[in-house]
């Protein structure tokens, strides 16, 4: 046997870094943040049924009930009381190390799914597809680890998926109480739109999401891709999110009015895409407001941007 087998296992190397977060809620200006009025209301009822099912997270803490109120602040009570219910089972399968089993969750709010299906059967069938794409999309990220970090185009793909920002932005009709024409809803230049804003959104998440550490195990995000596909640092690859946020909001302003020519522009339509502006707002707007991803440094990164996060090599 020779001395090198005798060797000790080296052991992963730990330190702390500080680096200062893109300024995204800069690239946010002109999205209007509203609130929903029922939004404290509606809160507390979430979350007491959330206990009463048996779904445990500190959830008075990552104020779900926050991000759905501003997403969806037109809403009536029994609309955000679904959408605040809705993007809490989806934080709760995020948060899960695994992928749990198909819709398992979601099962927990079938029943009011099925009667939003009656009254919109079309709005369902592609609410379902979102949801079909979420799951395979998650499986396809969480069989990949550090050693197998996708190209960016493909985890762009991906991410746009297994975000869940879809069946978010499916539930702007339901708590709008719009209808969305099939012209409308599947017209190239809304899909456009909706990327654009999922894009955004969900780079956002990722660069907020490194204050939490960065390990081996990690998932991959849009941070890990672009040090690898750019061969950059942690801090390059941070300052290149802030890039990529800005391009997304940029290039959602010129769709929108693009799309603001044509002839599928309804009212309807119109006040969805206003929806896809809320949700924009609300949802960059809530990664400092949760103690999710900042604990409860939220504000202080707001105002400087600067946070230490844990390395482990």
């Amino acid at each position: 046997m020779s001395d090198s087998s005798l060797s000790p296992t080296p052991r992963p190397c730990s330190r702390t870094v500080s680096v200062q977060l893109p300024d995204i809620l800069s690239s946010c200006v002109p999205f209007e943040l509203r609130v929903n009025r029922h939004c404290r209301s509606v809160s507390r009822a979430s979350e007491a049924w959330l206990c009463d099912v048996g779904l445990k997270l500190e959830w008075k803490g990552i104020k779900v009930g926050l991000w759905a109120s501003l997403c969806y602040p037109g809403a009536d009570l029994s609309q955000l009381r679904l959408g605040a219910d809705f993007l809490s089972l989806l934080v709760y399968e995020q948060e899960q190390d695994g992928c749990t089993n198909e819709n398992e969750v979601f099962d927990l709010i079938s029943d009011r799914l099925s009667r939003v299906a009656y009254k919109n059967p079309a709005w369902y069938m592609r609410f379902h597809r979102s949801m079909r794409m979420y799951h395979d999309a998650r499986r396809r990220l969480h069989s990949l680890d550090s050693t197998c970090v996708p190209d960016l185009e493909t985890y762009v793909d991906l991410r746009r998926n297994a975000s869940g920002l879809k069946m978010v932005f499916h539930l702007i009709e339901y708590a709008g109480g719009l209808d969305l024409p099939e012209r409308a809803s599947s017209h190239p230049v809304l899909k456009q739109l909706t990327d654009q804003a999922c894009d955004l959104i969900a780079w956002s998440e990722d660069a907020i999401s490194c204050a939490k550490g960065m390990t081996p195990s990690s998932r991959i995000n849009i941070v890990t891709v672009l040090m690898k596909d750019r061969n950059c640092s942690f801090g390059s690859a941070l300052a290149y999110v802030g890039t990529l946020v800005k391009q997304s909001a940029d290039g959602f302003l010129a769709t929108e009015r693009q799309f603001a020519a044509c002839a599928v522009m309804d009212d309807d339509t119109r006040r969805y895409v206003r929806g896809l502006r809320d949700c924009i707002a609300g949802s960059v707007n809530w990664l400092y407001e949760t103690e999710r991803y900042l604990g409860t440094k939220g504000n202080e990164v707001r105002a400087f941007g600067w946070v230490f996060v844990p390395v482990l090599d």
